[in-house]
């Protein structure tokens, strides 16, 4: 497997959390962050959850961030890297 990049845009980035099954919760999270969940129930919103700063869709998000977000979110980062 090749190395991680240093960043991803964040529309990128939310469209591989989508393959695991995040979604985007509208009206949570405070001023420029977007509050991201993993629901264990579908059609909830109760579950693993995490905020990404965005000030919108073509922000960079840092590769420490993501890490972040894949230990909060329960995701395995080989797999999300795949």
């Amino acid at each position: 497997m090749s190395s991680p990049p240093s960043s991803l845009r964040y529309h990128e980035l939310l469209r591989r959390l989508k393959r695991f099954g995040v979604v985007e919760v509208s009206g949570r999270g405070k001023g420029s962050e977007q509050y991201l969940v993993r629901p264990t129930v579908p059609g909830t919103t109760k579950g693993p959850s995490t905020t990404v700063r965005c000030h919108g869709s073509g922000d960079e998000v840092k590769i420490g961030a993501i890490r972040a977000c894949l230990r909060r979110l329960d995701i395995n980062p080989d797999e999300f890297w795949a």
